[in-house]
């Protein structure tokens, strides 16, 4: 004799109400991971350029050298070189080096000066943003840690949903030194 058994399984109605419960978890859930990849993205652009500052800044120390710090549309190519008079190229990525032939421009040399540093474009995030007074288009720092150029500047990162909240802005003083500001209206 033959038993039949039931087959469990949801039913329609079952399905619907879980597809239901779902699409409202993603609806609430969504933006806010929107934001917080935002934040994150911010962050860690702000923190990649605070660090490369704080590094040219005892590397010139460390070789009695000047040590330059300059936006690079080809910093990941195989011979990079700084952008010329152009503050918006820093979001296309920058280069680190030791400025050993002496050069008054300040302008890298692959057989002569000595690459420390490459950074990538930034395009995750809003970039970096000139608010007010001039980005530099080079920081030179002296074999003493003190700036050459472009002190008294500022760069301030953006998100791409340009939000207040999440922007963030770096100063660097005229001794060279760089600080992540509170605040976005001045380095004061």
């Amino acid at each position: 004799m033959r038993t039949l058994h039931r087959l469990s399984g949801m039913t329609l109605l079952e399905l619907l109400v879980a597809v239901a419960i779902l699409a409202i978890l993603l609806a609430i859930g969504i933006p806010s991971l929107r934001s917080m990849s935002e934040t994150e993205a911010v962050r860690g652009h702000l923190n990649a350029f605070f660090s490369t500052l704080r590094y040219a800044r005892s590397e010139a120390i460390r070789h009695r050298a000047p040590v330059v710090v300059c936006p690079s549309t080809s910093s990941e190519s195989a011979s990079p070189s700084c952008s010329k008079d152009d503050a918006e190229r820093w979001n296309q990525g920058w280069i680190v080096f030791v400025n050993r032939d002496g050069d008054p421009s300040y302008s890298f040399d692959a057989k002569s000066d000595a690459l420390l540093r490459v950074q990538g474009a930034i395009s995750n995030s809003g970039g970096i943003e000139k608010i007010s007074g001039a980005t530099p288009n080079k920081l030179v720092y002296r074999n003493t840690g003190l700036l050459l150029a472009g002190g008294a500047s500022s760069f301030t990162f953006d998100s791409k949903s340009m939000s207040e909240s999440q922007r963030k802005r770096v100063c660097i003083s005229l001794q060279g030194r760089a600080r992540i500001s509170a605040s976005l209206t001045g380095c004061s």
